[in-house]
């Protein structure tokens, strides 16, 4: 039988090689977010490109394909926008769990939903998912995303991102 420390702090992590996050890092990472989303949201994709690291890997599970690089998310996230046409979508976080680890690397957990909005008004959502981002910091000392992997809480992809946009039409 397993036994819980009451002596952790709540929300504390079991592996010793993961500290308490300062409130400092805590907030610079719900900025870094609020920042980084709207560059895709406005479809300012060079400028969302450079939030992550050059050899980012940004990985889809169960569909099991990845970009590796940030020329490559680029290219894809151009080519992934391009298909929302006139609708517009926003990234809703929530429910993130930060985790700074003995190598400096910050490991960031949340649930995220898209909304959409159709010209005429419209509202619809796509399947909720979870997210697992690797933060790091560069050498000019900026957070960036060195590892992106995405999870839908829906495994049909005809349910999620420009699909379900087809779907409708």
């Amino acid at each position: 039988m397993s036994t819980t420390s009451l002596s952790a702090a709540p929300g504390a992590s079991a592996d010793p090689a993961i500290r308490p996050v300062t409130p400092e890092l805590y907030v610079e990472i719900q900025q870094y977010y609020a920042r980084q989303m709207p560059l895709l949201e406005e479809l300012d994709i060079e400028r969302f490109g450079l939030t992550f690291t050059e050899d980012a890997v940004f990985e889809h599970v169960p569909d099991g394909w990845s970009m590796r690089g940030r020329e490559q998310l680029v290219e894809a996230t151009r080519a992934n926008t391009a298909r929302y046409g006139e609708t517009i979508f926003r990234h809703w976080f929530e429910n993130r769990i930060i985790e700074l680890c003995d190598d400096g690397t910050v490991r960031v957990s949340y649930t995220a939903l898209v909304s959409l909005t159709a010209p005429d008004g419209t509202v619809s959502f796509e399947p909720s998912c979870t997210v697992r981002d690797v933060l790091v910091r560069g050498a000019d000392g900026v957070l960036r995303t060195r590892h992106r992997r995405l999870r839908h809480d829906t495994s049909s992809r005809e349910r999620y991102w420009a699909g379900q946009l087809t779907a409708r039409s």
